[in-house]
């Protein structure tokens, strides 16, 4: 990863300036990736701060993100940019496609590792696990891939963890409500507790922020009480959501995920900017 390893920066911004979860597109190739075009936009619509999370999946070609990294230093882009990757997490012991060894020359790339709290093992198509068969077991499986993932030092920055998998919980039958209730509270108290004890930081998402959980602001509230880092994101994929208008998100956009931070007591003193 670059150096210096994401020490903290002392730059008083606040959190509408900044879009930490943005990407080129859903499956960027090699020689075809629109980095200068999604820069364009975030600086066009005011963005001082900016990571490129492009996905890393097992069928990912990471050589995407070494050519990412030489576009980025190839121009003036503007305003701050932080290379990293979503990674996809596949089961609950927070193994990834990344490989240490194998990877070593991609991760040095990059500025930090970000890890995607996905629970794609239990769909269908993929059956890397067997869903669980109650409600309870499944937030057990939840909590403790989040607690492995914290845990892990490949990374940094936690991606949209804050609905707990209870979207998914609701989809899947196990959840008959879309609600916080479904959390014992003492996995959101050890969730936090290890999150700041680990030094991580956790991305609050728009999408979530926009349609949350019943309760949600209570898991927000812990965080901002125990000081965690924070930063929000848009999750937007520039070439479906701007250029395609497959979506409804644009850089930028992350007015829910601000208002519920500042309405739980946050303010700018939570945000985390790393340092180059």
């Amino acid at each position: 990863m670059q150096s210096p390893k994401c020490q903290e920066s002392s730059v008083k911004i606040d959190f509408n300036a900044v879009d930490f979860h943005l990407h080129t597109m859903e499956t960027p190739l090699p020689g075809d990736i629109p980095i200068y075009d999604l820069i364009r936009e975030c600086r066009r619509r005011g963005l001082k701060y900016i990571c490129i999370v492009d996905h890393w999946r097992e069928t990912t070609d990471p050589s995407i993100f070494a050519e990412e990294r030489e576009l980025l230093d190839n121009i003036d882009l503007g305003l701050r940019v932080y290379l990293s990757a979503e990674v996809e997490i596949l089961d609950e012991q927070a193994s990834s496609p990344v490989n240490i060894e194998d990877h070593k020359d991609i991760i040095r790339k990059l500025d930090f590792l970000s890890a995607a709290t996905h629970l794609g093992e239990f769909l269908p198509s993929i059956r890397r696990r067997e869903l669980p068969g109650s409600k309870d077991k499944f937030i057990e499986y939840v909590h403790e891939k989040f607690m492995n993932i914290i845990k892990n030092n490949l990374f940094k920055m936690i991606l949209h963890p804050t609905d707990y998998g209870l979207g998914d919980c609701v989809r899947f039958g196990l959840c008959k409500s879309y609600s916080m209730d479904n959390v014992p509270e003492e996995y959101m108290d050890e969730f936090v507790k290890n999150v700041v004890h680990y030094d991580k930081v956790v991305q609050i998402n728009e999408p979530t922020a926009l349609n949350p959980p019943r309760g949600y602001e209570i898991f927000i509230r812990k965080m901002v009480e125990r000081r965690v880092k924070l930063t929000v994101g848009s999750d937007t994929h520039y070439l479906e959501d701007c250029i395609l208008g497959r979506h409804r998100k644009w850089p930028g956009g992350t007015r829910s995920a601000v208002r519920v931070i500042k309405r739980c007591g946050g303010d700018r003193s939570l945000l985390w900017i790393p340092n180059h």
